[in-house]
């Protein structure tokens, strides 16, 4: 069974909940769990989540850890199956199995 890997960042305000500077970066858990939830769904697959935030998600991820050096936290979630890199930022749902799918090799309904 291939696996597919949502790397995201809690969400942060970092300049304040109110400021009028910057929006917040990240992603909401339940917008990382709706995000899961519909891939398992729609493609019969693993899904697992790593918060880059957790070195324990981070260990084994070094290209990960380059994208986002690179392209900062709006790169987020990245989207892999076993490995490759399939999405850089927020798709919806819908989008993200979109770009899975050819991966995956689910078949459209």
């Amino acid at each position: 069974m291939r696996t597919v890997r949502i790397y995201w960042l809690p969400l942060q305000f970092p300049c304040g909940p109110d400021s009028d500077c910057c929006g917040p970066v990240g992603q909401s858990e339940d917008d990382v769990r709706a995000l899961k939830e519909t891939i398992e769904r729609e493609l019969g697959c693993k899904v697992e989540t790593r918060n880059i935030l957790e070195e324990q998600d981070m260990k084994d991820s070094l290209p990960i850890g380059h994208l986002i050096g690179s392209f900062g936290p709006m790169c987020l979630p990245i989207l892999t199956v076993d490995d490759e890199i399939v999405s850089l930022g927020s798709p919806t749902p819908e989008l993200a199995v979109s770009a899975l799918r050819p991966k995956i090799g689910a078949k459209e309904e």
